[in-house]
């Protein structure tokens, strides 16, 4: 599953760490809102402040509950190629996906990430069945395969969360750029405090049935730029 070359020597880690963090990874993750389109276009985001909060208190109340946790309990079954701990964990995760769009996303994602680290000489073991790798399950598979840390890669995979969204209000709201920057650093400290929660399997996962109705009502958003 390592990829040897790849994985040797601190400034190569940093910058396999720099590329899973980048816009430009080739998985499609930028033509996604997570619910954050239908906000803007029912008036629930407005401004600059209105998006920073929306991204705020979705990062605090459900990502660190579910994805962050479970992408730290993947990269651990990775890398002790724990296969059943592998198929446990992406099906925890599907299965937490509170609407269609939002499952879909996740195995979209996923699977253009799995044929992404295909090329690049990344070999899993064939375990899927019914279910598909989700884009946690296969970010964390790259994180193992290049000898990341657990903590500098949920900070990478947090980063890419928050930016995204970010990203987003900044053409939809829209909000200019500057201000943009600030939203980003202000969740600093909040990614920073979600990396080090040491939470138990019987915490994970936080429901926001308000981001839920906001998705399912995307689904059927006359005009969107975005698939979820």
């Amino acid at each position: 599953m390592t990829n040897d070359k790849a994985a040797g020597g601190g400034i190569v880690k940093l910058l396999n760490l720099m590329r899973l963090a980048s816009p430009a990874l080739p998985v499609g993750a930028f033509a996604y809102s997570q619910g954050l389109e239908s906000a803007i276009d029912e008036g629930v985001v407005t401004d600059a402040e209105s998006a920073g909060k929306w991204i705020k208190e979705v990062f605090e109340q459900s990502f660190s509950y579910l994805d962050i946790p479970v992408m730290k309990r993947l990269h651990q079954a990775w890398c002790n190629q724990d296969d059943q701990g592998v198929l446990y964990w992406n099906q925890f995760l599907l299965a937490s996906r509170e609407t269609s769009e939002l499952l879909k996303e996740e195995q979209q994602i996923g699977a253009a990430m799995k044929r992404l680290l295909n090329s690049l000489n990344i070999v899993q073991p064939d375990i899927w069945q019914e279910d598909k790798p989700g884009y946690c399950c296969q970010f964390a598979l790259a994180g193992c395969a290049w000898g990341i840390q657990s903590s500098e890669l949920t900070s990478a995979f947090a980063y890419g969360w928050v930016e995204n969204q970010v990203s987003v209000a900044t053409k939809l709201v829209p909000i200019g750029q500057s201000d943009a920057q600030r939203i980003l650093e202000s969740l600093f400290v909040t990614i920073s405090d979600a990396i080090e929660l040491d939470l138990l399997d019987d915490e994970l996962g936080q429901s926001m049935p308000g981001l839920a109705i906001l998705s399912s009502w995307h689904e059927k958003q006359t005009t969107r730029l975005f698939r979820s």
